[in-house]
């Protein structure tokens, strides 16, 4: 049999299987009893059965596809984000759109309008500032289903983000039992729930200095390290704290104690292994993509929340 010439009848023939529960299996649905979803799916495989998926665009007036919009696809976290919700779309039938806009503004409205374009059924979202009342009235006007990730829209949008501002009082007591009183903390971006939080978790030391990571550089961090004897920042900037520390000859712990928020198996394998506030980028993706899906009524979620905040912990290593 041609695979061309395979279609939904021939697969519940040979399946001996109704063509409804065919369909279900095809578009994602969780009704079906797995044992029987399994028989299905291996005799879609044999007979080599693809869906047309314009047809099925036309008929169900879906894409069954999402969009995912971090700030940088390089970030350890929004890579963790975006593997979590795109492998548990992927098992409900959604594919995955995947962009970046690297904090510019100009970029971040392209896409947008490019999801729209495309005709996502969804859209996971980090936006450059959720404090921005016309950017977050042109994501409601997608008229999609839409879910933030570590930012807060203040109920307009449903969002799933991590306690940033407990995650760094746990690195300010640490650091404070360290003897250290004059940090330098490089937050997330200026006007967005991370930054916000995170700078008001380490707002009772006098002495603090505060950058944003859009900011931030490693001239503009060598011009701060006489002044200072501890970082705290965001994981995708240690690499640029620890190259600043190396050019100035500066010691870590003994000069500079250092404080990773967020996870990941290179800080332990850092001389000194780093410190870390450890975020949940898989719990944050996990719920949003769920809330996403139960908006789509492909799932149901216990109590349909909107708003959901993720708690952190400190993992101690050897950089304070």
């Amino acid at each position: 049999m041609k695979k061309s010439a395979v279609t939904i009848k021939d697969v519940a023939e040979r399946a001996e299987v109704a063509l409804g529960t065919v369909s279900r299996i095809i578009n994602g649905h969780q009704s079906v009893k797995p044992e029987l979803r399994a028989h299905v799916l291996a005799v879609i495989e044999e007979l080599g059965y693809r869906p047309n998926a314009s047809a099925r665009t036309l008929r169900t007036k879906r894409t069954q596809a999402i969009g995912i919009i971090v700030t940088d696809l390089r970030q350890p976290i929004a890579a963790e984000l975006i593997a979590t919700a795109s492998t548990i779309a992927r098992r409900h039938g959604f594919a995955s759109i995947v962009g970046e806009f690297h904090s510019d503004a100009d970029r971040e409205a392209q896409l947008l309008a490019f999801m729209a374009e495309r005709k996502v059924d969804g859209l996971l979202l980090t936006l450059s500032s959720d404090e921005d009342q016309a950017l977050l009235k042109r994501v409601e006007d997608l008229a999609i289903p839409v879910v933030l990730w570590e930012r807060d829209a203040g109920g307009r949008l449903p969002s799933v983000r991590s306690d940033h501002g407990h995650g760094t009082r746990l690195a300010a007591e640490t650091l404070r039992r360290a003897g250290r009183s004059h940090p330098l903390v490089i937050a997330g971006a200026a006007r967005s729930w991370t930054g916000r939080e995170q700078i008001a978790g380490m707002a009772d030391f006098p002495e603090l200095r505060v950058f944003h990571t859009e900011e931030i550089s490693a001239e503009v961090l060598a011009d701060s390290m006489p002044t200072i004897d501890s970082v705290v920042a965001n994981i995708h900037d240690i690499p640029m704290v620890l190259r600043t520390l190396r050019t100035m000859g500066r010691r870590c712990p003994e000069d500079v104690a250092l404080i990773s928020i967020g996870n990941d198996p290179f800080l332990e394998f850092t001389a000194p292994p780093i410190t870390a506030v450890r975020t949940r980028p898989d719990l944050v993706a996990r719920n949003a993509v769920e809330i996403l899906l139960s908006q789509l009524g492909v799932i149901e979620t216990s109590g349909q929340e909107r708003d959901i905040i993720i708690q952190p912990e400190l993992i101690l290593r050897n950089s304070v």
